[in-house]
């Protein structure tokens, strides 16, 4: 398993276990049954993330979602940077290294969730 797969599994089991992060997705979700990101890295390949509106809260799979709300392509120690606050987003974007095709506005409650998510973790 990889990083980024071993950081998501650590991210899905925080949703699973604190109501607070569970009522975080629901507003995310709002009034549509899920929402998906897909992540495309030239190490794993391409997966995806289902947000859902109730329990499992979050699932992830392999291969490539035909419609995903948002996709980021880069390397994943920069996906696993920016999702662990050690890399700026802006900056990725500025010097080419992600990709962000669909819906970015996306990016600010996955990145409200995983805050959350590290938070309580320490």
């Amino acid at each position: 398993m990889s990083q980024l797969q071993q950081f998501f599994e650590f991210l899905m089991s925080k949703v699973k276990e604190k109501e607070d992060l569970q009522n975080q997705v629901k507003a995310w979700v709002g009034r549509y049954d899920g929402k998906i990101l897909q992540v495309v890295t030239p190490d794993d390949g391409a997966q995806y993330i289902i947000m859902h509106k109730k329990a499992p809260w979050m699932s992830l799979h392999e291969g490539s979602y035909p419609s995903p709300d948002v996709t980021y392509k880069a390397k994943s120690e920069i996906l696993l940077g920016i999702f662990t606050g050690e890399v700026k987003f802006k900056d990725t974007m500025k010097n080419g290294s992600l990709e962000v095709i669909g819906n970015a506005h996306e990016s600010d409650p996955l990145a409200n969730l995983i805050l959350q998510a590290m938070m309580g973790a320490i």
